[in-house]
């Protein structure tokens, strides 16, 4: 399997979407006991958490064409490997590599450069290190101009 299926796309774009926290193999496996051996309980059995996760489930088989019918014809090992490409933890990392430059845009005024500077690809002296981060970070109740 490989970047190239389809999986690896549907599932980043889920894990951004739909559910960015999701254990895929959970999800997938208690999904599959729903659809299986524990369809025919009625829905008020289980808990409100279970329920949710469910309704999550439904939605990834609603996104990604086909993939009841992989899962359903599958084995454990292919559950498995299923999780691994639809996994959101990619997505994530996604998002996150490109916010540091659109955090560096969002924070500088218009028309005017951060004091001292900071690298659009290096998060050294951010946060509470550099002068403008720290103040957007300081708890609402302090000054951050008042040193004490």
């Amino acid at each position: 399997r490989s970047a190239m299926d389809p999986l690896v796309h549907y599932g980043h774009h889920f894990g951004r979407t739909v559910h960015a926290l999701c254990n895929f193999q959970a999800l997938l496996m208690n999904g599959i006991l729903r659809m299986g051996e524990l369809a025919g309980i009625p829905e008020e059995n289980f808990t409100a958490e279970e329920r949710r996760e469910h309704r999550v489930f439904q939605e990834l088989l609603k996104s990604v064409a086909g993939l009841e019918e992989r899962l359903m014809q599958s084995g454990e090992d292919e559950v498995d490997i299923v999780a691994e490409l639809a996994s959101a933890s990619g997505a994530r990392g996604d998002d996150t590599k490109s916010l540091k430059g659109s955090v560096l845009d969002w924070i500088t005024p218009k028309g005017q450069n951060l004091v001292p500077p900071l690298a659009r690809n290096v998060k050294v002296n951010r946060g509470f290190h550099h002068e403008r981060t720290g103040a957007l970070l300081c708890p609402a109740g302090l000054d951050w101009s008042n040193s004490e």
